[in-house]
């Protein structure tokens, strides 16, 4: 199974990145996640048949606290097209942590910085003529994070939730 843990983003957050999401379309072509899809992964397990253990590692989460954060700004990896998010002291705890807890479980995560942002568009080319769109800034409540299995349906990537739990 395909699993990755992330922070739900809130319907008005949800909503505002969509808009975002449909200016690029307006500008430029590239693959576009369904809304529905829009996350904040915290930590990536890829093919794992270890459900188990990261779950223990989520549940070690519970009761650390509820936080704000801000979604700001676009940025890019290549030819993939992310929401960034403001420094959040609290976010990143709880990324680090929940990582540690992963490695010390044993699972292999990417050795690279943990980079807070969401995922817009992948393969995404901007056209010629066009300035990237802006993103204004929007806030958002962060009360619980989530286990998840990416799986497909139909052709179409779906996120099931395996695990919620309330920090």
């Amino acid at each position: 199974m395909r699993l990755f843990a992330a922070i739900p983003l809130t319907e008005p957050v949800r909503t505002h990145l969509a808009a975002v999401q449909t200016e690029l379309r307006r500008r430029g072509r590239g693959s576009f996640p369904p809304p529905e899809n829009l996350h904040l992964t915290l930590a990536f397990l890829g093919e794992t048949d270890r459900e188990p253990a990261a779950r223990a590692a989520l549940e070690k989460m519970v009761g650390t606290g509820a936080f704000s954060l801000t979604v700001e700004g676009l940025g890019r990896f290549g030819d993939v097209w992310w929401a960034g998010v403001g420094s959040c002291p609290a976010l990143d705890a709880l990324a680090l942590g929940l990582q540690a807890s992963l490695r010390q479980a044993g699972f292999g995560l990417e050795d690279r910085a943990w980079r807070p942002h969401i995922t817009l568009a992948r393969r995404y080319r901007l056209r010629t003529e066009e300035a990237p769109p802006t993103l204004a800034p929007a806030e958002m409540a962060v009360r619980r994070a989530g286990l998840l299995a990416s799986v497909e349906r139909d052709g179409r990537r779906v996120y099931v939730p395996r695990l919620w739990v309330e920090l």
